[in-house]
Order: structure tokens, then sequence, then C-alpha cells
């Protein structure tokens, strides 16, 4: 083996480590228990998890990756879904290392900083298979324009888009991210500013074509064509906007952000400095993607997927003539190993190997600890074991979904969309211990409040002389009605 397969075998090893995490998504749980309701009863129409809001309207977008979580549970618990995320995350920067200029040291570089860049959305989630179906896309055209990949697996796409169309509803960016080539390829051919990668006429008429497709056979779903326009709820949902934290922009004071800022900055720079001419379609991915995770930091990871391969061709071509540049490009022919060197560059693999899966195992181990430090097990215990768990409960908008999973009906969880803008206000009256706070409880019956410790409206409750506290540790505190008590 030699140094240089040895690298990428470490490299690849390095990104299904950095994808091991535990199962703390706050979404995870109902992912779960709609994938069972799935699996067994069919799709929903209506909300089936709520008491508050059972008439209203559910689209089940995520349908499928739903179904897919919920049997890889069933197969392999908790750790089959951490070992699924650590795998989905290795094929999707696996996709975007093949897109990238500078295999393999160059591109390893760009490609481990766009990984860390999205990782503040890592987990067992639908959203996962999003940010993989985006690499597929972008993977298929670069490579297309490097010509390393023929022409006609383009036809593929319209597959690729209907199994995104049924994984999650951000298969709308496939189509957007085809516009965007179709847009600056054909600026680039009538600016008359045309290089090697540039598609000439023909094919980008063809791209075009398979846009269009990918955009129709998107309405395949269980949805139809409802799915067209299901996106564009979610991005001009106000309260969605307002309370949901990774919907906001991103804040630079906290650090896990500064990746993103480093590879807006090492974007810019690369375009500074490279030899080679900046390309509208280079422009309109890196701009787009960099404003659209500007805007909501739910975006970055997709802009960490589209820019890598932008950054890697253009930071490649600004080292040209420098000492470095051969190396990093790949271009340096490595002298044939001896056999112990190779026999030890097989052991090193293996090593890492076996490391890596001790991580996994040991996070595997500390998975339960790390859910019931973060959700309300013992709380919900408490409400199991004296007969509250059936009754109306006014609930923490993040644990809903960790209610759900364990069979208590909820007044809210983190289905934004099911509940609705209005619903969403009416339920932070309370929250917020505003002047309005006793209409949700009141309105609803509500019984028992389960919230985080110390939470404004718990402080409220303490006040009022209606409600007694009956359970608390260092997470969460249950408040109960007097006359339930009594």
């Amino acid at each position: 083996m030699s140094i240089r397969r040895l690298f990428e075998g470490l490299f690849l090893v390095a990104l299904f480590v950095m994808g091991v995490r535990a199962t703390l998504d706050a979404d995870m749980w109902w992912h779960l228990r709609t994938g069972e309701y799935i699996w067994q009863q069919g799709i929903p129409r209506l909300d089936v998890f709520s008491f508050t809001v059972p008439d209203h309207a559910w689209v089940t977008h995520e349908w499928l990756s739903q179904v897919v979580m919920w049997l890889v549970y069933q197969a392999g618990g908790f750790a089959g879904l951490i070992l699924g995320t650590a795998v989905l995350v290795l094929l999707t920067f696996g996709l975007v290392y093949g897109s990238c200029a500078g295999r393999p040291y160059l591109a390893a570089f760009v490609v481990l900083l766009a990984a860390v860049t999205s990782a503040i959305v890592w987990g067992a989630r639908p959203q996962m298979f999003n940010l993989l179906f985006t690499a597929v896309f972008v993977f298929q055209v670069e490579r297309v324009k490097d010509k390393q990949l023929p022409l006609w697996t383009w036809w593929l796409l319209p597959l690729f888009m209907l199994l995104w169309a049924n994984f999650h509803s951000g298969y709308l960016l496939g189509v957007v991210l085809l516009g965007t080539y179709v847009v600056g390829e054909a600026a680039q051919q009538w600016r008359q500013k045309t290089d090697e990668r540039t598609l000439p006429w023909p094919i980008i008429r063809r791209l075009f074509v398979i846009t269009v497709i990918c955009f129709l056979i998107a309405a395949l779903n269980p949805s139809g064509p409802e799915l067209w326009i299901y996106p564009f709820y979610t991005l001009g949902s106000s309260a969605m906007q307002a309370y949901i934290q990774e919907w906001h922009s991103p804040d630079f004071h906290l650090t896990f952000f500064w990746p993103f800022a480093g590879m807006l900055a090492l974007g810019v720079l690369s375009f500074v400095f490279s030899q080679r001419r900046v390309t509208f379609t280079d422009l309109l991915l890196f701009l787009g993607t960099g404003a659209a995770g500007l805007l909501s930091a739910r975006h970055i990871p997709l802009f960490a997927i589209v820019a890598a391969p932008i950054i890697a061709r253009h930071g490649l071509s600004a080292l040209a003539g420098t000492a470095v540049h051969p190396i990093l490009s790949g271009d340096v022919k490595e002298p044939q190993p001896t056999r112990l060197m190779a026999t030890l560059n097989v052991i090193a693999l293996v090593v890492a190997i076996v490391g890596a899966l001790g991580w996994a195992a040991n996070q595997v181990a500390e998975n339960e600890t790390a859910v019931a430090a973060q959700y309300p097990a013992a709380a919900v215990d408490f409400l199991q074991a004296n007969g509250l768990a059936q009754e109306r409960g006014y609930n923490s908008y993040n644990w809903g979904g960790y209610l759900i999973w364990r069979g208590l009906p909820v007044f809210v969880d983190g289905r934004a969309d099911v509940y609705g803008d209005d619903f969403l206000f009416y339920y932070r009256q309370a929250f917020d211990a505003g002047p309005q706070w006793r209409a949700p409880l009141d309105d609803f019956a509500v019984t028992y409040v389960l919230m985080e410790r110390d939470s404004p409206l718990l402080t409220v409750l303490a006040a009022s002389g209606e409600w007694q506290q009956v359970y608390q540790d260092e997470l969460a505190q249950i408040y109960v009605r007097m006359n339930v008590i009594e």
C-alpha cells in the first residue's frame, strides 16, 4: 500500500469517526414513531400525535426517510442509527471529495473543512439524506464537466430526484442547483469567456431538459404536486424563523460557526489569487449558497457541499507555479513502496480502522447516558408511574418529539409545519409567561406542565397558587393543577 492510498484510507476513516455521534436530535424521536406508523398503518394525512391539532393536515414529505430510519432502528437499535448516520456522512463527503480537484491532499483538506462546517446539523435525521442527494447532484455535474464521467450519466439524475422527493422536501435544491448550472454555463457562452470546463450549447440545452424533468418527476410522491409548493411554506414561516434556532442566521461569536466563516474567507481568497477565470457558474453557486447560509444556519451544510469543489479548484490554481503545487495536485508520481513500507502502511490503516470501531462502540455504550442528560427520561417515568402519562400536558417544544417516542400525547413538538404559525405563537403565550399565559393551559384543560427546570412559565405557575410542583430533577420540573392533586 502506497502513502497516497494510506492517506486516502485515513481520510475516509476520519470522516466516519466524525459522523459517529449520540442520538440527540430533538426531531429524531417523532421521525422514528412516524416511520413505525407508516410501516404499520400507512402514510398519515392528519396529525396523529398531538391532542391540540388532530385536525391539521400533515404533509409527510420525509416519509421514506422515516421508514428507513425505523427499519434501521428495528434492525440495530440506537447503535444502528448511530452507525447509519456515520455511513451517510462518509458517503456524502466521499462524493464531495470525488468532486474536488487536487486529490488526495488538497481535496482532503478542503473536504474535511467542509465536513466540520456542516457538522452543526449532523444526527439521526432525514436531513442527512438531503445532504447526500445534494452531494450526488454536485458530483454528477462536476465529474461530467471534468470529463471524468460520460454525459449519459446525467439521465440518472431524474431517478435520483424521484428518490430525493420522497426522502425530503429539500429536493427543490437539486432543481435549483441544476438550474444554476444551466444559467451559469449559458452566461459563460453568451459572454464568450469559455474554458475547457464550459459546457457547449447542445449540452446546456440537454441539462435544461433534465432540470425540467427533475422538477416534474418530483410530483411522483404521496403528496403529489403539492410538494412543489410545500418548501415555500417552510421558508415563509415567521414562527419557524423566529423560534427555531437552526433557522436563525449564524452567530459568529459561537465557535462552531467559525469553520463556515473560514470556508467563506478561503473561497474569496481562492477567487482572488486563482489563475483560472472565475466563471459565472462558480460565482452563482458560491454566492447563492453562501448567502443562504448567512440567512439561516440550516443552509450552511449545503454551502459546504456546493462550495468545496469550487474552493479546491481555484485554490489549486492559485498555487500553480509553487513548490507545493505538484504534491497538492496529485501529479507527483510516488515511488513504489518497499514491501516493508507497504506492510507498515497496511498495519497503520488497520490500526486506524480498529480505533474507529472502538470509538464507535464507546459512543454507542454512552448513548443512553447522553440521552438522559438532554431529555426528561426520569420525569416521564414519574408521569407514567403516577397515572399522568395519558393526561393532557403542556410540554417544552424541544421535548415534544421525545414524549411522542415515549407514547405520550403532546401539546406541541418539532413538526412546526403541522401546527402552523398561529398555533405556535399561541403556544408561546404560556411558554414566555406573557400576560395571557393561562389561555393555552385552560383552553385545552391541561393537567400537568413539563418544562426545563427554572423556565419562566414554571416561575409563574409557582406564584399563581393554582399549580403545585410534584417532581424536580437536575433537568426538568413537573407542575400539576391543585384540583388534580386534591
